[in-house]
């Protein structure tokens, strides 16, 4: 599949599953299944919201009207061996870019930063939505909290299912504005 712009296809959502911290908890033959149900949530996510924005694609604006305050930060996150470009924080409706790794990113895919700052946002409103309107993607699919032989105790989601579903719903906001 040609990806005609730098942003996440659902080929590449497996990648993303197995770097969820309970990865060993999902039974192998549920990836497919997670992954379809978290990429399907953010297209049916996207296809909703496009009648609310009408034609407006610049989330700088968007979230501004929603009363989300962005917040540039001049830095490259990093943890382990992940960059990150951005975190919604949940309670305050803020985010965090972290300018540096969103610019490493823009120049590796021949974006502006505005550009590139755009897709960033897109994907943590995703987020917002899903803490103000939608419900968590991630309680989609639960696994046990604590296994001690054959006792299971509390459930927890998959926290990469909610980074699929942001990566789909940024996927088909923009590919249908390319078609546009």
């Amino acid at each position: 599949m040609i990806n005609k712009f730098p942003l996440p296809i659902k080929e590449n959502a497996l990648f993303d599953l197995k770097q969820d911290p309970c990865i060993a908890k999902i039974k192998e033959s549920d990836y497919e299944s997670i992954i379809d149900t978290a990429w399907t949530k953010g297209t049916e996510v996207a296809l909703e919201i496009t009648e609310v924005l009408a034609e407006e694609r610049n989330f700088s604006k968007i979230l501004h009207e929603r009363g989300i305050k962005v917040i540039e930060q001049d830095k490259d996150y990093i943890v382990g061996k992940t960059r990150y470009f951005s975190e919604y924080i949940t309670g305050k409706n803020e985010i965090y870019l972290y300018s540096k790794s969103i610019l490493i990113w823009a120049k590796e895919n021949n974006l502006t930063y505005e550009e590139a700052k755009n897709y960033i946002l897109a994907h943590e409103f995703y987020h917002y939505l899903e803490w103000t309107k939608i419900g968590m993607t991630s309680k989609l699919y639960t696994v046990p909290l604590i296994t001690i032989g054959e006792f299971k105790i509390g459930r927890t989601g998959i926290r990469a299912m909610s980074e699929i579903a942001a990566n789909a719903f940024v996927h088909k906001i923009f590919e249908m504005e390319d078609v546009q």
